[in-house]
């Protein structure tokens, strides 16, 4: 082949895009900022909470490193004089500011009018009256301001025009009096990481979501499609299971169009069973099965028809259908969940009172009350262990997870007593049967504010046996009739940061009272204890962090070339310097995983992944892999199911460039053929 010839090919196959190794002339370091900065004071901390928490990349630091940035945080610890010109010149030249300070408003220009009393606001991105916890006199802002919250017509947050800059002003401190932050203005979080166009945070899959697609309201549709897309920052989706044994099979749910839906978005799906509930049909096919309450009554308590499990006999009646649900459908796991007594604050209510019941306590429970209670714990405790051993006893078992549900004992130990609750004993039936332990706070701690999780992972943390437990959080009504539930916006978002602090996971229920923006912000929220340095992250648990541009594709971590897709990257747990730049990205990418990443390496046509994973794990990857099955995302990339139970290492390997050579040979000898021919014309000539 003549020389030219040559050239002319590899030149026409090189831009086609094939050839290794090509330089990029703009590859280079990012020159995004960093974090936002609250300027340090004694309630700098808690700012960093809620921002974070609001989906930003915050840090503490100095009032300097403000000045040197496009917008911070100023709270309402108070600067002297000096600090607030300084503050006024940086705004006026064209800088962001939040702050609720009212000396330093006034040094800004903003105005504030006579004291009002306000009992609650209508704030941007809350629908209704968000309600405070008691009436306050406040000042509101005046002049040219754009409400964000208002008490009628009064304005309680609001933007305002500094020089060139602008000004996230609050005539509330929402961390004055002892409150958290989200009490007075619901959506502060949010609408300052917003306004001060902070950086996106890092965000971690980690939420396990309660569905019940027999039950959904708040506007969510049933269809397996959407309801795979609205959770999907989900890790796990915990699936009614309770849906698969109707009287006519018609009404079955479409469990298997829901796994599939879920899975191609890379979400594990686990059947959610609670027992002493089985199913319609069995409470109406096995009267004999029936609990009954203290007044001789069918336990039908609430939702659930509850049966007398305690009875060996209802107990192998019920199992089948148990099993049905584990092994008829492609779950990933089970969940036992709630398996407790109804408690005595109403006879008509109280259980067990079944015939087996009352045999296996031989005695009056009326006559001791003490010895029937601690009989019930007793049993409690058998019941789940017995439920975990029927699931660990199917035929796919080693391919499933298990999760145990239970409630709280710790934090109100009379209410524990009184449904037979005890998560140190239950704690060592969820290590027997190889299941992590999922806490649920009783109803009794609900009003006291999102941060009690904070208690509720210190217990956890001092479990007898150790086992991963992890904090189960209900978003529910607060008062019926309400039309909003009871956590939305920052409560919301500081409730789920709370509470995964500890494990790094957590379960929401439901996903038919969260809504679709609440849900999309979990993600952002349950990084939200991550530190994050101008250099880098640091987590206790697998992130997926953003680049400060939200677009660069090349990344070394420690030095390390990894597998970023376009603004993001799995990161593993620890402290890890981050070097984001321009360029084509070095491989294949990790666009999303649901195990806990050890190390990663990538070249040009592979991805190898060491992780830990209790159950089957997730990747989701930009192409599609050659030598493991896929299934296209609907949001981008191709979902792989990857081995669980333990420490694990995979390489996934693909086609040079993620893309079939076939277009680019083809082009390559396209320009072979032309410059051919242009020979031959030459040499006629």
């Amino acid at each position: 082949m003549p020389r030219r010839l040559a050239a002319c090919c590899i030149a026409a196959v090189a831009l086609a895009g094939v050839v290794p190794g090509a330089a990029h002339a703009q590859d280079g370091p990012s020159q995004a900022g960093g974090p936002l900065v609250v300027v340090a004071a004694p309630d700098a901390d808690a700012w960093v909470r809620l921002l974070r928490a609001g989906g930003g990349a915050v840090r503490p630091g100095t009032l300097d490193e403000v000045l040197a940035r496009p917008a911070g945080v100023v709270t309402a610890a108070g600067l002297d004089a000096d600090q607030r010109a300084r503050v006024r010149r940086w705004v006026v030249g064209g800088h962001r500011l939040v702050t609720p300070d009212p000396n330093l408003l006034t040094a800004l220009g903003v105005g504030r009018g006579p004291a009002t009393d306000i009992a609650s606001v209508r704030m941007d991105g809350v629908s209704g009256d968000a309600l405070w916890p008691a009436p306050r006199m406040v000042q509101p802002l005046l002049g040219r301001v754009r409400a964000v919250a208002t008490a009628r017509d009064a304005v309680v947050a609001g933007v305002a025009d500094v020089g060139k800059g602008q000004v996230l002003a609050l005539a509330v401190d929402p961390f004055g009096d002892g409150l958290e932050g989200h009490e007075l203005l619901p959506a502060l979080g949010r609408v300052a990481d917003s306004f001060a166009r902070a950086p996106d945070g890092p965000q971690r899959t980690g939420a396990e979501v309660y569905l019940d697609p027999g039950s959904l309201h708040n506007g969510v549709s049933a269809k397996p499609a959407e309801l795979a897309r609205r959770l999907a920052g989900a890790r796990i989706v915990h699936v009614a299971g309770w849906n698969a044994d109707n009287g006519d099979p018609r009404f079955d749910y479409d469990y298997r169009a829901l796994i599939d839906a879920l899975h191609a978005r890379g979400i594990l799906a686990y059947a959610w069973v609670e027992p002493p509930f089985v199913s319609l049909r069995f409470w109406l096919d096995h009267p004999e099965c029936r609990e009954k309450t203290a007044t001789g009554r069918d336990a039908l308590v609430d939702w659930r028809r509850l049966i007398a499990l305690e009875d060996p006999h209802c107990f192998d009646l019920a199992a089948p259908v148990f099993r049905k649900i584990a092994t008829a459908y492609p779950f990933d796991g089970v969940d036992v969940a709630e398996l407790y007594f109804e408690p005595d604050r109403m006879r008509d209510d109280y259980t067990p009172f079944h015939p087996s019941a009352l045999a296996q306590f031989g005695g009056d429970p009326n006559a001791d009350a003490t010895a029937f209670r601690a009989f019930r714990t007793r049993l409690v405790t058998d019941l789940n262990d017995k439920m975990l051993r029927l699931f660990n006893g199917v035929a796919n078992a080693r391919n499933l997870g298990f999760t145990l549900t239970v409630i709280d004992n710790k934090a109100d130990p009379a209410f524990g007593q009184q449904i037979g609750s005890d998560i140190d004993a239950l704690a060592g039936v969820a290590a027997r049967n190889g299941a992590s332990l999922q806490v649920e706070d009783p109803f009794t701690q609900w009003a006291l504010g999102p941060l009690r999780y904070d208690t509720l992972v210190s217990h956890l943390a001092g479990l007898t046996p150790p086992v991963p437990a992890y904090v189960d959080v209900n978003v529910v009504d607060r008062e019926a009739g309400r039309p909003t539930p009871a956590m939305t916006g920052a409560e919301l978002d500081l409730a789920v940061s709370s509470a995964s602090q500890g494990a790094g996971r957590l379960a929401l229920y439901s996903a038919g009272t969260i809504g679709e923006g609440d849900m999309a912000h979990v993600p952002a929220a349950m990084a939200g204890t991550a530190a994050i340095f101008d250099t880098g992250v640091r987590s206790l648990w697998t992130v997926t962090a953003r680049a400060p541009n939200g677009k660069d594709r090349r990344l070394t971590v420690d030095g390390v070339p990894w597998p970023a897709g376009p603004g993001l990257a799995v990161i593993p747990r620890g402290e890890h310097r981050l070097v984001w730049s321009t360029g084509t990205a070095i491989g294949p990418a990790l666009l999303r995983f649901t195990g806990e990443l050890g190390a990663a390496a990538v070249s040009t046509t592979s991805l190898r992944l060491s992780y830990d994973s209790r159950g089957a794990a997730y990747a989701v990857v930009d192409r599609r892999p050659t030598n493991r099955p896929s299934v296209a995302d609907p949001a981008g990339g191709f979902a792989v199911r990857l081995p669980g139970a333990g420490t694990n290492t995979v390489t996934l390997a693909f086609h040079s460039g993620g893309r079939s050579l076939l277009p680019f040979i083809a082009v390559g000898l396209a320009v072979l053929v032309a410059a051919a021919g242009a020979l031959l014309l030459v040499r006629r000539r």
